[in-house]
């Protein structure tokens, strides 16, 4: 349905329903009830009415907007966005929000990091807010640049109250591992681990964590408990579902190969085989892709 047609319906439903229940008393009671009934109750009406004017001002003046959203014009809506946050400099949340996952649908990564900039500058206190989205650029360059990976997750997990703490710490464990920093890595991924992290990110954490189990017995004990745990916890549908569940995070939409990757090497280990297998120490290609 347009959006206009329903601006429209919504307007005509509240204010039917309104003016039927304030002239009810008039049609069952007469004029003179109906008279005492409004020099009581005036002050309900009056706050309809402001009401009702605060709501349509709201709707029209971001008519705009909601049409460039109807239509899918995410360039549109890109040009309309970067107009109230650089140059009248309202920085709002629904909008920076708005702005960053029209970035991500139109490409323009490149530009997300730029408004990161823009609002350390300017409004530092929105950054921990959307940290995971301000991550992006940082997890799409991972592999290419993996210090500049470490230096954002590392700080930023580190935030007081900060928004999806864990997944931070995971990117942050991603990153030690592209970089060889095994021993940091492990630490990480099982002080994550002892967290209780959300299932999704708790299996992501456990298969992160098998393949130091060549060399590390302790946590070999530790991810085959973890391991067999998990797999008896949920079927191989309700893991599909809690995933799914999970894609409002951006890095199941990143990862998605790596997440079922982990979901398969979860079902697919049988109790003989020691976990992690022979091999060498984890390479950090292993991890992040």
């Amino acid at each position: 349905m347009k959006f206009k047609t329903i601006y429209i319906l919504f307007n005509a439903v509240i204010v039917i329903s309104f003016g039927f229940i304030f002239l009810m008393p008039l049609l069952l009671l007469g004029s003179d009830y109906f008279t005492l009934f409004v020099s009581k109750n005036w002050i309900a009406g009056v706050l309809f009415l402001v009401t009702l004017i605060i709501i349509n001002g709201y709707f029209l003046g971001n008519w705009k907007l909601f049409r460039l959203l109807e239509n899918e014009d995410w360039h549109g809506l890109i040009r309309l966005l970067e107009q109230r946050v650089y140059q009248k400099g309202r920085m709002r949340r629904g909008s920076i929000k708005m702005l960053i996952n029209a970035y991500v649908v139109t490409s323009g990564v490149d530009k997300i990091s730029e408004l990161e900039s823009h609002l350390r500058e300017n409004k530092p206190s929105i950054l921990k807010t959307y940290a995971l989205q301000f991550g992006i650029p940082y997890l799409l360059t991972m592999k290419d640049d993996p210090k500049s990976a470490e230096t954002y997750f590392g700080r930023t997990a580190e935030l007081d109250s900060i928004p999806h703490r864990d997944w931070l710490r995971w990117s942050y464990a991603s990153s030690l591992l592209l970089q060889r920093q095994f021993e940091a890595a492990k630490v990480t991924l099982l002080d994550l681990l002892d967290s209780d992290p959300d299932p999704v990110l708790e299996l992501l954490t456990v298969h992160g964590l098998s393949f130091f189990t060549p060399v590390d017995a302790g946590v070999a004990e530790r991810v085959e408990s973890e391991r067999k745990r998990l797999a008896g916890r949920f079927t191989q549908e309700q893991w599909d579902k809690k995933i799914e569940s999970n894609s409002r995070h951006i890095q199941i939409v990143l990862f998605n190969g790596i997440i079922r990757d982990a979901k398969t090497w979860l079902f697919e280990q049988s109790a003989e085989d020691p976990v992690g297998g022979p091999g060498n120490p984890p390479e950090a290609e292993k991890t992040v892709h």
